[in-house]
């Protein structure tokens, strides 16, 4: 064996691993992580969902109509809910992998946390599409006719009207939350599953 050679390939490893523990070189490895990004896709829904809370409460304040008032304190309650729940859920997030007990525990104690935030939100907005949309069916219907809610809303024609809207916009939120939601999270959480299921085989 060259001896010669052997100790210019341990050399060359050594420069590539002072390489890699650069703070640079090391933030990127992390960031690439699925749980890192995850972590910081999870912390921009958090600031969109506050921003769009506000919204809510200065409109309540606005908007002189006691129905739409209503729905608006209801959204804006569930998305502090929302907020609330986020939250608990960041915090249990690392920004990479550092785990007290086995990697493959971690990474899955993480990956079915994520989906039980999700399937929880899933649930609750059953209830809560119906609310956004009877809410801004009341307020669109009375700027464009021009008329109280008395005189608007309360006839058979306009109510069945709702009905209708209700069953076609209710389904297509609730699939549109779903598109946004793998849009957002999927790619990574599907990274996240694969490498539980390498660790199985």
């Amino acid at each position: 064996m060259d001896t010669k050679k052997v100790w210019q390939n341990i050399s060359g490893q050594e420069e590539l691993l002072d390489a890699l523990m650069k703070e640079g070189n090391f933030s990127r490895l992390h960031s690439k992580h699925p749980l890192s990004k995850l972590r910081r896709t999870l912390w921009i829904s958090i600031i969109l969902a506050a921003v769009i809370t506000l919204l809510y409460i200065v409109m309540i304040f606005l908007i002189p109509v006691w129905q739409v008032a209503l729905s608006l304190t209801i959204l804006a309650f569930y998305n502090l809910f929302i907020i609330k729940d986020s939250l608990k859920l960041y915090r249990k997030l690392p920004d990479g992998v550092i785990p007290d007990h086995s990697l493959k525990e971690e990474l899955s104690s993480h990956y079915d946390g994520f989906m039980q935030w999700w399937h929880l939100q899933q649930r609750i907005s059953i209830f809560i599409y119906p609310v956004a949309a009877t809410g801004g069916f009341i307020w669109g219907g009375m700027m464009g006719s021009g008329k109280a809610v008395e005189d608007f809303l309360y006839n058979p024609v306009m109510l069945t009207i709702l009905g209708i809207t209700l069953l076609v916009l209710v389904p297509l939120s609730y699939w549109f939350a779903r598109i946004l939601f793998q849009q957002m999270y999927g790619r990574h959480l599907k990274k996240l599953k694969q490498q539980i299921e390498s660790m199985e085989s």
